[in-house]
């Protein structure tokens, strides 16, 4: 039996580094977060408004048209619709 309280031993300080060691990393990738945000190299851009706002309905149209739940008919009368529906200070 002490061989197992030995092993159950090392197993439980290994577990309780391990633990120590996610934690500390969780509260370090915030600060690589915020870093790769304001870097201004060409391979780290952060994302503009308009790329995290939801898209557009034309844009949900053409979607749907390249997964083919919808045929090209169908896909003309969603475009005519919005078209006809839009106001000049919208941009598509």
């Amino acid at each position: 039996m002490p061989s197992r309280e030995i092993s159950t031993a090392i197993f439980n300080v290994f577990m309780f580094l391990l633990l120590w060691r996610f934690t500390i990393r969780l509260f370090q990738r915030p600060r690589r977060s915020r870093r790769w945000l304001t870097q201004n190299s060409s391979s780290y851009t952060a994302l503009s408004p308009r790329a995290m706002s939801s898209p557009s309905p034309l844009e949900i149209a053409q979607d749907r048209y390249a997964r083919g739940e919808i045929d090209a008919k169908e896909f003309e009368q969603i475009v005519d619709h919005l078209l006809k529906s839009r106001s000049p200070s919208q941009e598509w």
